[in-house]
């Protein structure tokens, strides 16, 4: 039978998700407490990867497990997983059901923090700027939407057969500690999000102009855009299926 389970993790530890010979990852300490559960080695395969540092609210990944397998995970596997990654839930799904492949859209948020606040430094950027064009970031940000060429914003060395993505929100909320960014797509390119959200915060600076966004899609010219913003800040916040849309 397969598994869809669901994760919540602080990345800060973790070399991303995605399991590295001698580096600890997110897959690696969830595939060891599941190795302990069944007694052998299960494979999981999450919707995506996040880079080291990143966090996530919510990484769905699916493995197969025989009917007895069941009970044991849904009952023990937070009690093997280190404090920092959380099991939020297992359900049984399709046998072909894929956590990557049939993913529709996926959502992540980029958060700036005011001042310097030891507590959540873990989880946000914190430049030391009080003060952002909040309306200039969200023209700046509306210029995402639509199906675009994301080449520009995105690292080189993914083995990407299409730079193409689909952004269905695009948001900048302005709060008492500081900015978040809301981007939801199809997919992501490798790095997009915190070369986009570095473009944003450079544009709320006002050293750059909200059309600069509109530019690199449409030139594709890594050269307009932004910094990659340091990893603490980003969290995947959500991977939709078709059965929950």
């Amino acid at each position: 039978m397969r598994l869809l389970a669901r994760f919540e993790y602080d990345g800060t530890a973790y070399s991303g998700w995605q399991v590295q010979p001698r580096d600890a990852t997110v897959q690696g300490e969830v595939e060891r407490a599941l190795n302990s559960l069944c007694g052998r080695h299960v494979v999981v395969t999450g919707a995506g990867r996040t880079d080291a540092g990143v966090h996530a609210a919510s990484m769905p990944a699916h493995f197969d497990v025989v009917l007895d397998e069941y009970s044991r995970i849904h009952k023990g596997l937070n009690t093997l997983l280190p404090s920092d990654i959380s099991c939020l839930s297992v359900q049984q799904v399709e046998d072909d059901f894929h956590a990557r492949f049939h993913a529709v859209s996926r959502s992540y948020v980029y958060s700036i923090g005011t001042g310097r606040h030891p507590l959540s430094n873990r989880f946000e950027f914190q430049p030391g700027i009080n003060n952002l064009d909040i309306e200039a970031m969200e023209k700046a940000a509306e210029y995402s939407l639509g199906h675009n060429n994301w080449r520009g914003f995105a690292k080189e060395g993914g083995g990407n057969s299409t730079w193409d993505m689909t952004v269905s929100r695009a948001s900048v909320v302005e709060n008492s500690r500081g900015w978040t960014m809301a981007i939801t797509a199809n997919r992501f390119l490798r790095g997009v999000v915190r070369i986009w959200s570095g473009t944003i915060f450079r544009v709320g600076t006002g050293r750059i102009l909200p059309e600069t966004v509109k530019n690199v899609l449409e030139t594709a010219d890594k050269r307009l855009a932004g910094p990659s913003l340091p990893a603490c800040g980003l969290i995947l916040t959500e991977v939709r299926y078709p059965h929950e849309v």
